[in-house]
């Protein structure tokens, strides 16, 4: 910072001799401590020690943004709380699932986990930098205005996706029901740009989808670990076994996660019952272990799953089950790396810190956090590829099926020979608990 020399204007006095040499000395040391005093309020306090406590120190650099910042009309309290909260989070690198929500947020959240939400009907992920459309609801507005799997989305409401990022998409998309909003578009494949104002409406995103490809393979995908999602995954599931499939590709693909035991239930309907599906260890070590339920019914039928980037969290969980027991081979890329419980701790205002409590670790010990699920057979997606997204009951055609490197691939191991049954875990089988 820079400061005012008080002596700067004062005309040099002559060399001065007995007690005024004390007296100057006084002034000196009086003008330090004024100076002093005026660089740093005392609000910070110190410990019994002399060491300024973390509290004391941002004290400290709250007031002194609030004394000296050049504009004091972007001082707003609350904004301003809420960045040092999410910065406080961010800093202990959890990424992704450590964090702080306003109240505001913390409501889209609980929505998230529900299943539930006020918005447009479209799934979207980052991909090389842009913001694509990775799935659209039926029945939702995005439908009926025509917005397409793999349109890329440019701005919202005229705001730049650039400068909102993918989180703050979520948050303009997002909003009350009966409001407008209006998306600009565009479509790789015809080379348009195209613009659609929406009224956001109560969505209900299916957890669960399920298709039919060709030689006799089902595909079921799993968006995300939302309430009531081991129902419509078991529901899929007969349906599937019902229409006469013999094996299945389960799609984790862009699942961000939810609620844990979703992800315990789900893995129960490929392991034999009690099972252990992972552990967790807190900040001291102690373990708890997750298993399938005692009375659970497993499917036999061959199984891949398919993950890539934005797999996360409880669908980290259940690749790396089904991993670990050899019951499914993994294709696509390596997960986010998410593995860790969270916590929702409330806030006096109504926001919340979510706090990893806990690590995950598979059934053979390997660590999610930071680490991920590596695939068994690595496979990326070109970069204006799109993953296919099944609608219930769908008979889904090879040359459709094409247009998705990850699911052919996964559909050529299962179909072209390659030994993928061996590997299927029976509930009957030994060491596999």
């Amino acid at each position: 910072m820079q400061t005012t020399d008080v002596n700067r204007n004062r005309a040099r006095p002559p060399a001065p001799q007995g007690p005024w040499i004390l007296l100057s000395l006084a002034l000196f040391l009086a003008g330090l401590l004024i100076g002093q005093a005026w660089r740093e309020p005392l609000t910070a306090t110190t410990t019994a020690a002399g060491v300024p406590t973390p509290v004391a120190i941002f004290n400290q650099a709250w007031t002194l943004l609030h004394e000296h910042y050049v504009d004091p009309a972007a001082l707003d309290k609350k904004r301003l709380l809420a960045g040092a909260l999410r910065g406080l989070a961010d800093a202990v690198g959890d990424n992704g699932h450590t964090r702080y929500l306003t109240a505001e947020e913390l409501a889209q959240h609980s929505e998230q986990l529900a299943g539930e939400y006020a918005g447009v009907g479209i799934e979207i992920e980052e991909r090389n930098g842009r913001i694509v459309v990775r799935d659209v609801f039926e029945g939702s507005p995005a439908q009926r205005a025509g917005i397409e799997a793999g349109d890329v989305l440019i701005a919202v409401d005229g705001r730049p996706v650039q400068q909102l990022g993918l989180a703050g998409v979520v948050e303009q998309v997002r909003g009350q029901e009966g409001t407008p909003v209006t998306l600009t578009l565009e479509r790789p494949s015809q080379r348009v740009t195209i613009e659609v104002t929406l009224v956001r409406a109560k969505i209900r995103a299916p957890s669960v989808r399920w298709a039919l490809l060709p030689e006799q393979v089902g595909f079921l995908r799993i968006s995300s670990f939302a309430s009531g999602v081991t129902d419509e995954a078991r529901k899929a599931l007969e349906q599937l076994e019902g229409a006469g499939v013999r094996a299945i590709i389960l799609d984790l693909r862009g699942n961000p996660g939810g609620l844990v035991d979703g992800a315990v239930n789900v893995s129960g309907l490929y392991l034999p019952p009690d099972t252990v599906v992972f552990r967790s260890r807190d900040r001291n070590n102690k373990e708890t272990i997750y298993r399938t339920k005692p009375d659970s019914q497993p499917t036999p039928l061959p199984l891949i799953v398919l993950v890539d980037r934005d797999s996360a969290s409880a669908a980290e969980i259940v690749a790396g089950a089904l991993q670990d027991y050899g019951r499914a081979r993994i294709v696509g890329e390596r997960t986010f790396g998410t593995g860790t419980v969270l916590i929702e701790f409330r806030l006096q205002d109504g926001s919340a810190l979510l706090i990893g409590t806990q690590i995950w670790v598979t059934p053979n010990g390997r660590v999610i956090w930071r680490n991920g699920i590596e695939p068994d057979v690595p496979v990326a997606l070109g970069p204006n590829e799109v993953p296919l997204v099944p609608r219930n009951g769908e008979q889904v055609m090879l040359e459709k099926l094409r247009t998705d490197a990850q699911l052919t691939t996964a559909w050529h191991l299962l179909t072209g020979g390659d030994p993928v049954s061996a590997a299927v875990v029976r509930p009957e089988c030994v060491g596999c608990r």
